[in-house]
């Protein structure tokens, strides 16, 4: 069978549909990428209003560009009905019907695919991770907002125990503190076990101050609480911490000495809340001589993609006995925790509400 001549204009115009169809998938990558890995933030989610900017221009691009491939594969399909190859049409049909498809409904397909996957497996590589679980749209007034932490890969975790955000009656003062644990005590591994208890949100003067319990003997089920934490925080753009503290383990003796530290905190992004978004950062330690980022405490991983109301945050910690749940790790988180609250009262929300 003869190969069939393809003039020089033709060959043009397939070139630049491709190569149409190629930009157009790095489009879909990178605002996929933004959902289910959006830190740290890049050109395409640096803020929120440029992010939706981006999300429409493909949506809007995409419908326009998939009738193209319509015709581009009508065309096809005429010209091998009339030179009989149709065996080419049944093998190029998958191919076909994915480059109608997913340019105009891609982001619909893909997003909760990876999404979920994410969910799954990006706080895999950290010892620890917290689900924030806010209260819904629909929720009665009495469910509280919750974090769960659990150690170990999401898939085969092991839940440890539950803190819980609140307010009372007061928005400027808010705690978050320990309500339950999830396993026995006794089988949490030491520097798993959370002795700071309670931490507290000064929001007129941005302070801090947390208390710790521990046993006032060894083995004893008597336990004594003392202030072991103070310190302030910029909760608006570059969230940051400066924290001192002295956070004993589990098995120090109530009233035994426990050498201070002092740590600086700060997000890589500029951005870390938004109007119609859950909370999204990566929070580092800061060296006070160069004022450059170190070491990762945390990051937001991804929402659930059926629950709205879900964030997931992986933890990392300081790397010192006791800092994966030391006051680096849980004062941060409780502030992202309100934030989360607010997002889930209302992600849920009716679009006529």
């Amino acid at each position: 069978m003869a190969v069939p001549k393809i003039n020089v204009q033709t060959a043009l115009l397939v070139l630049i549909w491709l190569a149409v169809n190629i930009g157009d998938g790095f489009w879909m990558y990178f605002y996929t990428m933004s959902y289910v890995q959006p830190n740290p933030h890049t050109a395409v989610n640096r803020t929120y209003k440029g992010f939706q900017a981006y999300k429409i221009t493909m949506f809007l691009f995409g419908w326009i560009w998939s009738p193209v491939n319509v015709l581009v594969y009508w065309a096809y399909f005429a010209w091998a009905l009339t030179s009989r190859r149709g065996r080419s049409i049944c093998i190029g049909l998958p191919l076909t019907l994915f480059i109608i498809i997913i340019p105009a409904f891609g982001g619909w397909i893909v997003v909760p695919i990876v999404e979920r996957w994410a969910w799954n497996h990006r706080c895999d590589s950290y010892p620890m991770f917290a689900v924030l679980d806010g209260r819904g749209y629909y929720d009665a007034s009495y469910v509280p907002n919750v974090v769960h932490f659990y150690s170990g890969k999401s898939l085969h975790a092991t839940p440890l125990f539950t803190y819980i955000i609140n307010s009372d009656s007061d928005s400027d003062l808010w705690t978050f503190e320990l309500r339950e644990f999830d396993n026995a005590q006794d089988q949490i591994p030491l520097d798993y076990y959370p002795t700071l208890q309670s931490v507290q949100y000064d929001f007129l003067n941005d302070t801090l101050t947390g208390n710790c319990t521990t046993p006032v003997a060894p083995g004893s089920s008597i336990t004594n609480s003392t202030t072991c934490m103070t310190g302030t925080y910029n909760p608006n753009d570059w969230l940051s911490f400066n924290i001192s503290s002295n956070i004993p383990l589990n098995n120090t003796v109530s009233g035994s000495p426990v050498p201070p530290t002092t740590a600086v905190l700060r997000t890589v992004d500029k951005q870390w809340t938004y109007d119609n978004d859950a909370p999204s950062l990566i929070l580092k330690t800061v060296d006070p001589l160069t004022n450059s980022l170190q070491r990762q405490v945390l990051c937001t991983a991804v929402g659930w993609a059926a629950d709205c109301t879900q964030l997931k945050v992986c933890l990392a910690g300081t790397g010192t006995p006791g800092g994966l749940i030391g006051a680096e790790v849980l004062a941060p988180l409780g502030l992202v925790m309100i934030r989360q609250g607010d997002h889930a009262a209302t992600c849920g929300q009716p679009d006529d509400d």
